[in-house]
């Protein structure tokens, strides 16, 4: 079973790298910046933005983290000289990305595959809501069954948004492998979550099988980024 997880897991990795690039439009190739004094202060405040691996259950690992540029956020857009003005008109400080993801145990127990958090910082609310915008653009139109690929019955689902932060967007994308994966009956679900709290836009993305868990987990995470962006705000 944790072969055919894998296989999953790989599906799940392309569709997330998508959301990310949705989120931040960035790869991660080159997501360092030199430190400077202004720099590392901003470095800092993004980090506490995000979801800390405490927040997470025992068993889950960070994986990838990097900060993100206005140019290097432009990179993986088709209209990348149109994309970089939008960003440099939104007033884009920098980005900050993770990626958490969980052992075969913690998947089993808890059905929590992979996790991604991210917070970008701008120059007032006016361009962070811009960004929010946009994003929650992207999110609604995205043919998600074409971006899953071989997967069977996707399904994309706009939930309710608490009152966690300025401007929220909840959608749930739910989809079952093709036959040749063999787990026919698992449901894998991935979670985007979309946050703007005053100058800072955001997004936690979480992968999990709704057999294994439920979305409990999901609201517990994305309640403990809201906390997170509220308490590193002045």
């Amino acid at each position: 079973m944790v072969r055919k997880l894998q296989l999953v897991v790989g599906g799940l990795t392309v569709l997330m790298a998508f959301l990310l690039v949705t989120a931040m439009g960035c790869d991660g190739d080159d997501g360092e910046v030199t430190p400077t004094p202004e720099t590392t202060e901003v470095q800092d405040q993004l980090r506490q933005m995000v979801l800390q691996l405490e927040d997470l259950p025992s068993g889950v690992i960070r994986a990838e983290e990097f900060f993100v540029t206005a140019e290097q956020s432009s990179l993986e857009s088709d209209a990348r000289e149109e994309r970089l003005a939008r960003l440099q008109e939104w007033g884009y400080v920098l980005g900050y990305d993770v990626t958490y993801q969980a052992n075969p145990e913690v998947m089993s127990e808890t059905g929590l595959m992979l996790v991604n958090s991210n917070a970008s910082l701008y120059s007032s609310e006016d361009g962070a809501r811009a960004s929010f915008a946009d994003a929650v653009e992207t999110a609604r139109t995205t043919d998600w069954a074409e971006l899953w690929g071989g997967a069977q019955e996707v399904e994309s689902e706009e939930l309710p948004s608490p009152e966690w932060a300025d401007e929220m967007l909840w959608l749930r994308v739910t989809a079952k492998p093709a036959p040749e994966v063999g787990i026919e009956e698992e449901t894998f679900v991935n979670d985007f979550v979309l946050f703007r709290q005053g100058p800072v836009r955001a997004a936690l993305m979480v992968g999990w099988v709704m057999d294994r868990g439920s979305g409990d987990i999901v609201v517990q995470l994305a309640q403990a980024q809201a906390e997170q962006l509220e308490n590193a705000l002045p």
